[in-house]
């Protein structure tokens, strides 16, 4: 089995210019946790991510683990402020710009054990030669995949 058998070729996306307040907007309605980031040739640039924007809200003393007691530390209202700093930057300053990217033609072994290594979201975008987006991979299509499998017909397909 292929990356291309599997993949998910319907996709909402994020462009490099766009703002984070209409990206996350975006995301709700589509009811999706992260979405592909791309030029206008359709490269990808990076990915935006629930997670991408929720570390921008949380101060870094706090995720270093450099505060003893965090019940004392400030707690939704500089959540609250960090929010509406974050939504109103541009795209660039909060994707991440090392997405996981794979090839069609990769196995599915193989996209499995990069989601695994990879750790921090379960997607893979496949990408082209001139890694243009061309569909994404989500560890729970592969799940899904491998639970309607007809044991011995798809093995090595």
């Amino acid at each position: 089995m292929r990356a291309e058998n599997i993949m998910v070729t319907e996709l909402t996306t994020a462009h490099v210019n766009d703002r984070v307040s209409d990206v996350l907007d975006r995301m709700k309605m589509a009811k999706l946790r992260m979405l592909p980031v791309v030029t206008d040739e359709g490269v990808v640039a990076g990915v935006i991510s629930t997670f991408s924007i929720m570390e921008h809200l949380v101060p870094n003393y706090i995720v270093s683990g450099d505060l003893n007691q965090i019940p004392y530390a400030p707690d939704m209202g500089i959540l609250r402020r960090h929010y509406f700093e974050t939504i109103g930057k541009d795209l660039l300053s909060v994707m991440e710009t090392k997405p996981l990217l794979v090839k069609r033609d990769e196995s599915l072994l193989s996209i499995a054990a990069a989601l695994t290594a990879f750790g921090k979201h379960e997607y893979a975008l496949v990408v082209d030669e001139e890694k243009r987006l061309i569909g994404v991979i989500s560890a729970g299509d592969i799940l899904d995949r491998l639970g309607n499998m007809i044991e011995g017909i798809e093995d090595d397909a």
